[in-house]
């Protein structure tokens, strides 16, 4: 540590206050004894009194009121010594305790106890001086005492500011760490998107093409050929999503709408009876609504093909002035259980849950009346940040 670290260090606790004590104690008996007046009753009184007045600083931060009183009793006893004939400016050497005791009383955490004992030592300093009102004995301590309180309000708010700035890290980290969450999770619902949706294409097409591969290879080639491309596009799919997460990445846009067909089409492919149709103006949607939309068909699609195979599955695409309406809807199952109905982490219904809804739209889904499936989704034309109150 370096010299003025260590001597702030000292100054900065008790250390400090018993060297002074201890280095004014020295001085008041080296001055009178040059000055050859350490004899005599008065006199030995009087720097008796003296000694005990700096040694009231040792304990001064640690108990500010009962080192103040100490101090008061002992210049009221000093006043024995009144015939003393030590000169006054070995006396002065005296201020220095007051000084320190009446801030230490003013950085003190009880106001109103500091006050009376402020009192308590001032009228001690009085009977030390004889009873004669000296302005003086005053400056000495209400303006340290004063200064006391300032610095005690300073640090008190100096605390305070610490507090709320540790709160606000602790806010901050708390933050961080949802928005990791936050993150990790929109990436677990792009990948379930993309790879639920094209492995429950694979796993029917290669189902489909080990029965056709001994009655009918031309079909299962086909069947394979289909595998290849599902597999192409959920390559294309995963290098869009890390595109995504790159800083200058950017959402599918407006071209989701129109890749719906396409999906239809695969999924047709796959064995799916779907059809889709489209009514009014479905163009206009903001970039995160028709992604959304793309998601939710995909998503929809995919659950139909694990939950209810052989089930007709009917894609409405209908466009509103202000809003565009999507519905996927399946009757119940018709055909043998596809095998991937415990496949999945169940994050499909809440992935399109979230995204509908963070673009502003609307989302409900549950079981039609005569058997089936139906989710449904209101998506607007405006972006989401229009649909907040103004403030």
């Amino acid at each position: 540590m370096r010299a003025r670290e260590r001597a702030q260090s000292i100054a900065g606790d008790g250390r400090g206050d018993l060297l002074l004590a201890l280095g004014l104690s020295c001085c008041l008996v080296l001055w009178v004894a040059a000055d050859g007046l350490l004899h005599g009753r008065a006199n030995l009184i009087q720097v008796a009194c003296g000694a005990a007045l700096f040694c009231c600083l040792i304990p001064r931060r640690a108990h500010p009121h009962l080192s103040a009183t100490a101090a008061s009793v002992v210049v009221a006893v000093s006043d024995l010594g009144a015939s003393t004939t030590i000169p006054d400016d070995v006396g002065n050497l005296f201020a220095v305790p007051v000084l320190l005791l009446a801030y230490s009383l003013g950085t003190a955490a009880d106001q109103r106890r500091s006050l009376l004992t402020v009192v308590v030592l001032i009228a001690g300093l009085e009977v030390g001086n004889n009873l004669v009102f000296n302005p003086i004995l005053w400056v000495l301590t209400i303006g340290p005492w004063a200064l006391g309180l300032v610095v005690r309000s300073r640090r008190r708010l100096t605390e305070q500011l610490a507090a709320r700035g540790r709160e606000l890290d602790a806010e901050r980290a708390l933050f961080a760490a949802e928005a990791v969450r936050y993150e990790r999770a929109r990436i677990a619902r792009e990948l379930h998107d993309i790879v639920a949706h094209c492995v429950s294409v694979m796993v029917i097409q290669a189902s489909a093409g080990q029965r056709l591969t001994a009655t009918e290879p031309e079909l299962a080639a086909e069947a394979f050929d289909s595998i290849g491309e599902v597999a192409a596009q959920a390559e294309a799919e995963i290098v869009r999503l890390l595109d995504l997460l790159d800083a200058g990445g950017q959402p599918r846009g407006a071209d989701g709408m129109a890749l719906i067909g396409e999906l239809v089409t695969r999924a047709s492919a796959a064995g799916l009876a779907v059809s889709c149709r489209f009514s009014g103006a479905d163009s206009g949607l903001p970039p995160d609504a028709a992604d959304a939309a793309y998601r939710m068909v995909q998503e929809s699609l995919t659950n139909a093909l694990k939950h209810a195979p052989g089930a007709p599955v009917d894609v409405v695409i209908a466009g509103a002035s202000e809003h565009v309406q999507i519905s996927v809807g399946n009757g119940p199952a018709v055909g043998p259980p596809s095998g991937l109905e415990r496949t999945g982490g169940g994050r499909g219904l809440a992935g399109m849950r979230e995204r509908v809804a963070a673009c502003g739209g609307e989302l409900t889904a549950g079981p039609l009346p005569g058997g089936g499936w139906q989710v449904a989704a209101r998506l607007p034309r405006r972006p989401a940040r229009e649909h907040l109150p103004a403030e």
